[in-house]
């Protein structure tokens, strides 16, 4: 029964501590910048249809604690998705054009492009709103005006709207697969240094997308943080921590050990060498 309730305890101080990042902006001062433009349209008036490409890696697959086809999700977040398998070429049409019936806008990606940052997505509906235009065809995916698709046989688009190297990379290798983690990780790494998290030996340090960390925590080199984590004010985490799914403290002090689904009290010290799994200290 105690270890029942300690796993409910854990689990409930995990969650209530996890807050929504958005990662997919350059950093969190741009978030302001991008805010102060309303984007309310794009919300009410587009439907975005996220194909699941899997050839090559599957949709499911995990990058920095998050599914592939959930990181597309979250560049697009502000609209309403739906989810497809990836049609046959010549019912490619026909299937977005039963989907879109009430909207505006129908824009198209893929599963297998991670990298997409929510500022690139508004970018482009700004800018397909602006030329009035019927189809843009990106370097992965499309934007349709839902007017055009009921009567669409063919698509016309004289060029590719190009919006940088990395937002449309197809993950189809190993080595893509590789950069495209270390940009994700990257960018979870920028978000949490502008925030007052104080890093050394930044290319030894991987932290998932979920993860929770307050402002003056200290992480040195050989850490790996995953899943739905929680690292509070002042925390200091020595070298060589592995910790999942589990709550460090204010002021505490973490040194190479593995904690796992456990909770570490304030300014308490766990180390070197501890293994906690499902404990509270």
């Amino acid at each position: 029964m105690e270890t029942e309730i300690l796993e409910k305890e854990i689990a409930e101080s995990v969650e209530k501590n996890q807050i929504s990042f958005d990662f997919l902006q350059e950093n969190p001062k741009t978030q302001t910048v991008v805010s102060a433009e309303s984007f309310d349209w794009v919300a009410e008036e587009t439907l975005v249809i996220i194909v699941r490409a899997e050839e090559n890696f599957s949709a499911e697959f995990s990058i920095c604690g998050k599914k592939m086809i959930d990181w597309v999700s979250l560049s697009c977040h502000i609209c309403q998705t739906k989810i497809i398998e990836q049609p046959k070429e010549e019912d490619f049409l026909e299937t977005i054009r039963n989907c879109g019936e009430g909207f505006k806008y129908v824009a198209v990606l893929y599963s297998d492009t991670p990298l997409l940052k929510k500022s690139t997505f508004l970018e482009i509906m700004k800018l397909f709103s602006s030329r009035d235009m019927n189809v843009m065809k990106l370097k992965r995916g499309f934007v349709f005006k839902a007017e055009f698709l009921k009567t669409a046989t063919v698509i016309l688009s004289a060029a590719v709207e190009d919006f940088g190297e990395d937002d449309f990379l197809v993950v189809d290798n190993s080595a893509k697969l590789s950069y495209a983690f270390a940009i994700l990780n990257g960018r979870i790494l920028s978000y949490h240094r502008q925030n007052g998290v104080v890093m050394f030996g930044e290319n030894t340090i991987f932290i998932d997308a979920d993860v929770e960390i307050e402002k003056g925590a200290i992480i040195y080199p050989n850490n790996i943080i995953k899943g739905e984590s929680y690292i509070g004010k002042n925390a200091i985490l020595e070298s060589g921590n592995f910790i999942v799914d589990t709550i460090v403290c204010d002021e505490a002090f973490v040194c190479q050990s593995y904690l796992e689904e456990s909770k570490v009290e304030s300014s308490k010290v766990v180390g070197p060498f501890a293994k906690l799994i499902n404990q509270k200290i």
